[in-house]
């Protein structure tokens, strides 16, 4: 029995409004997870574009700006992209499907990965903030994969736990492109994020169609209590600002004891592998412990790792410290994804009010403790 799309009956559409545009395709036997490979490997690719994007920022801006006040710009204009993109992420998920709102964001990452590499080779400051604000909005829109993830067979920490693809792969990149284009590195390394967002681009095209994912979807939209929300919230929200102001800061601090770039790149790689291992791990914890609890413990694990860098002076050091608050900050955002989730599926605008909130939280984390002095 054909059932119809109602996005698809408009005006200007050339394209069938049936079943997979009249493929006789049973929905009712489609597996719940369709696509979920596909969205974990888009997500590794969008954690190494971000991998990359966060290594080099930092020295371009520093190679272009003439101010000091002026070097977290970029990195501020990375946060605020990520901030924007949420609601519209959202959104179009939820009217136009995964397929069509994962490839825009992609795009957009691409775009700003040319864009980067064109603000560094020309000296053009001005357009390296936007093409910051372009690749933020871009990791806004990738964010959304573990929401994804968890809508479509409940798959949420596998899709995030693929991140550590990335994260390992970001390091051998950087120090690929500095070898071989020493005083270029920086737009060769923006240039590749782009490009990891081409493969991020590839693989959202091949997701299920609006109206199969419609379909596959059994499980109602529920609401979640203001008290449910609001406590998932201020626990990934307090995550976030805690997390990107040791990201901001640490590396200053290994500077400050002396300890080379090769190795604060290296500790900074171990730390982002650490924040997605949680994904691969968690769920047996979530479905014993709770998801709210386990966020606390997050929590916990964040305020150890984020202490224990101020006694550190060895690269070893800092690396533990930064993995342990890694991993706090990947079981505080599972565990408050999984206590949203947990008696269904909440509405488009409660996901992108719950995003938002955590990429404010991280521009506010970024500008308590990234200052200079």
């Amino acid at each position: 029995m054909a059932r119809v799309d109602r996005i698809r009956m408009r005006a200007g559409q050339i394209f069938c409004s049936c079943d997979s545009d009249g493929l006789p395709i049973d929905l009712d036997r489609l597996p719940v997870g369709a696509g979920i490979g596909r969205m974990a490997f888009a997500f590794g690719a969008s954690v190494l574009s971000q991998v990359l994007t966060l290594s080099v920022l930092p020295l371009a801006s520093g190679q272009l700006v003439s101010q000091p006040w002026q070097l977290p710009l970029p990195y501020l204009a990375l946060l605020c992209g990520a901030a924007l993109a949420g609601f519209p992420a959202s959104i179009l998920m939820d009217m136009f499907g995964r397929r069509a709102a994962f490839a825009l964001g992609a795009s957009l990452g691409i775009a700003g990965g040319i864009l980067a590499v064109f603000s560094v080779l020309e000296r053009q400051f001005l357009f390296l903030i936007i093409a910051a604000l372009w690749l933020g909005m871009a990791q806004g829109f990738a964010l959304f994969y573990r929401h994804a993830g968890a809508m479509a067979g409940h798959a949420g920490g596998l899709v995030f736990g693929a991140g550590v693809i990335g994260a390992l792969l970001g390091p051998f990149f950087v120090e690929g492109l500095d070898h071989a284009t020493g005083s270029l590195a920086a737009a060769y390394v923006l240039g590749a994020a782009g490009l990891a967002n081409l493969i991020t681009l590839g693989f959202a095209a091949g997701l299920p169609a609006r109206q199969i994912e419609i379909e596959a979807t059994t499980t109602a939209h529920i609401r979640p209590s203001l008290a449910r929300f609001s406590r998932a919230t201020l626990i990934a929200a307090m995550a976030w600002f805690a997390m990107t102001g040791i990201m901001a800061r640490a590396p200053l601090m290994m500077a400050g004891c002396g300890i080379g770039f090769g190795m604060v790149a290296s500790a900074m790689a171990a730390h982002l592998a650490a924040m997605y291992v949680p994904g691969f791990m968690i769920g047996r914890w979530i479905a014993h412990s709770g998801g709210i609890r386990v966020g606390l413990w997050g929590l916990v694990l964040i305020s150890v790792g984020g202490t224990a860098l101020v006694w550190q002076a060895t690269g070893a050091g800092f690396s533990l410290a930064l993995m342990v608050a890694g991993f706090g900050w990947g079981t505080a955002t599972l565990g408050a994804m999984a206590y949203i989730h947990q008696d269904g599926r909440p509405s488009s605008l409660w996901l992108a009010a719950h995003d938002v909130s955590l990429f404010v939280a991280a521009l506010l984390g970024a500008l308590a403790f990234g200052r200079v002095g």
